[in-house]
């Protein structure tokens, strides 16, 4: 099953508004065993039931037998290899929970990161239902994964997290708002 969100709408306050006898909630939340991906390239995001076919996604189709744990390094590397030709990057991974476990987000952007000076080469705030969830992440793409308690790369920020990081410690489990990849 796939849930399409359309960038920019989801944000809209939908209470009280009926469509077709039905009330739309105020905010399109990921259901829970969601795995989303969103593409920063396009402004689209979607969201499975499965990491498998969140990262079939995120990979136009290309890897379709992704397992269901966490890659490491190497898995990484070479899923991302799958897609550079069409000119976008898996940039990172953020789970629920400890440990790699519950509902994953997968960011999707137009190329890999120059980490080498600490600039955020890319930035998003965090998809609806994912703000203050964040508990362990996974670079891709040569990107440092850098965490922030308020949108648009507002507050103190705590990284970098340079590789797979089971949990991101206590400043900012369950704060994160907005992060940026350098």
């Amino acid at each position: 099953m796939t849930v399409r969100f359309i960038a920019g709408l989801s944000s809209f306050s939908l209470a009280g508004i009926a469509l077709a006898g039905v009330g739309l909630p105020a905010q399109a939340a990921a259901p829970p065993g969601e795995h989303c991906v969103q593409n920063l390239k396009s402004g689209s995001t979607e969201c499975f039931s499965t990491f498998t076919a969140a990262i079939s996604d995120a990979t136009h189709g290309k890897v379709q037998n992704a397992p269901a744990a966490v890659p490491d390094a190497k898995g990484r590397a070479t899923l991302n290899k799958s897609i550079e030709a069409a000119g976008e990057v898996i940039q990172g991974t953020f789970f629920d929970n400890r440990d790699y476990g519950g509902d994953s987000w997968t960011v999707v952007g137009a190329g890999l990161c120059d980490g080498s000076d600490g600039v955020i080469n890319y930035q998003t705030n965090t998809i609806d239902g994912w703000a203050d969830r964040i508990s362990s992440v996974q670079p891709w793409a040569s990107c440092k994964i850098w965490l922030y308690p308020e949108p648009d790369l507002n507050g103190d920020r705590d990284g970098p997290f340079t590789q797979n990081t089971a949990w991101v410690g206590s400043m900012m489990d369950d704060r994160t708002k907005s992060v940026g990849f350098s």
